[in-house]
């Protein structure tokens, strides 16, 4: 996304965030009911690493019931007034823990309303523009040595990183987890990497770690997992993105399912079928390579030598049952979102996120107008809105051979 739009937005966000009361809830968010609870004030708590409870903002969650980390709406605190004169908007930050002994009880940190607490409030869990505007208002007062987020750094910040984290983090699957979380906020931009300028018909840049697209960003958080140095981290994006690491375009692994997943077998496999069970279903589509190279604009000389149509049936897990499958996700899993329109099998892409509380979170880079960046979505949450749509209908999972 260009500077100027981005910075637009951001003042968008601040704007709306600056209402002195919001008791409506915003057309542009999501939000997911997390329960009844009882509130408290209270002048100690344990922040989450990294974070410095705001008074009045900061809330201490069970977190077995609420994923710290998340931003939360209160509608019965939304226009409380404060004793400074301002009034209140109804928004929370969760950074802060209580014991997870089941007690349906938040604590706000040195609550400053006028009046007290009501006993009992309904929680919302928020996504969306209310969910960036909050944090951006706030961010730089509740932020605690901010770790440099990938969008941010350049080849060295990288090269240092790749060599330092990947000696102490030996697991493919939490380093990817460890990645992908320094890619939280990255703005989106679509087909944002190519084969490089002198292209002739994507010259895109071959890396950009400062904008990804749902598949670049799961191929850059890989591709980091893998390495142990900037050079290679670079090298292994190429092996991921192109068919013997030919950068081409039609080598291009295009098709996550069709071309992604097979030519990167020697450290990816699919593990549909060990999560799903017996409740996996078929899909058969007709991958056309030919026709797609061809509205891409690639002479029919090289179209003819490229790969050609071919008919593939894939097995996935469908909406219906995903909430089902959520204990056996270990974490580090890449997920494809299956759809049904013709000619493709895979319509986004994410990356699983299991937190040490168990908490299973779906990472990806959101193109929804009111996120344009990767975020998180709790998983259950993620499957509620995948459940609204009528084209994308279940999953299918991947998973890395460690001993890659």
């Amino acid at each position: 996304m260009p500077s100027v739009t981005r910075n637009t937005l951001i003042l968008l966000c601040l704007l709306i965030a600056g209402l002195s009361a919001q008791n409506n809830f915003d057309a542009n968010s999501d939000y997911f009911e997390r329960g009844r609870f009882s509130l408290v004030s209270s002048g100690v708590m344990t922040p989450l690493k990294g974070y410095r409870p705001l008074p009045s903002r900061t809330i201490a969650v069970n977190p077995q019931k609420i994923i710290p980390g998340a931003v939360l709406y209160i509608p019965q605190l939304a226009g409380a007034k404060l004793t400074d004169g301002s009034v209140h908007d109804g928004y929370f930050f969760a950074h802060a823990l209580m014991s997870a002994d089941g007690n349906n009880e938040l604590a706000v940190y040195r609550w400053q309303g006028v009046k007290p607490l009501p006993g009992k409030v309904t929680v919302f869990r928020v996504y969306g523009v209310m969910e960036k505007a909050a944090r951006t208002r706030f961010e730089l007062s509740y932020r605690v040595n901010r770790p440099k987020p990938v969008y941010e750094m350049v080849a060295g910040d990288l090269d240092t990183l790749l060599r330092s984290r990947n000696k102490k983090i030996k697991s493919l699957s939490e380093r990817i987890e460890y990645y992908s979380a320094l890619g939280k906020g990255t703005p989106y931009a679509i087909y944002n990497l190519g084969e490089g300028a002198d292209a002739p018909i994507d010259p895109d840049p071959t890396i950009d770690l400062a904008r990804v697209d749902c598949m670049t960003f799961c191929e850059n958080t890989l591709a980091m997992s893998l390495a142990d140095s900037y050079k290679a981290m670079y090298d292994s994006l190429q092996n991921i993105r192109y068919k013997n690491g030919t950068i081409e375009y039609t080598h291009r692994n295009h098709y996550t399912i069709a071309d992604w997943l097979p030519n990167n077998s020697r450290f990816l496999y699919d593990a549909t079928g060990e999560i799903g069970g017996n409740k996996l279903k078929p899909m058969t589509k007709t991958i056309d390579r030919p026709g797609f190279y061809k509205k891409a604009g690639v002479p029919d000389s090289i179209v003819a030598r490229a790969a050609g149509r071919e008919t593939l049936t894939v097995h996935y897990i469908p909406t219906a049952a995903l909430k089902s499958i959520i204990p056996r996700l270990k974490g580090g899993e890449i997920v494809s979102i299956v759809s049904t329109f013709p000619g493709i099998v895979s319509a986004h892409m994410g990356i699983v996120v299991r937190d040490e509380w168990g908490n299973v979170t779906f990472r990806h880079a959101s193109s929804s107008k009111s996120t344009h960046e990767v975020t998180d979505v709790r998983f259950e949450d993620y499957v509620d809105m995948l459940s609204r749509s009528k084209t994308r209908v279940g999953m299918i999972f991947m998973r890395v051979r460690e001993h890659s």
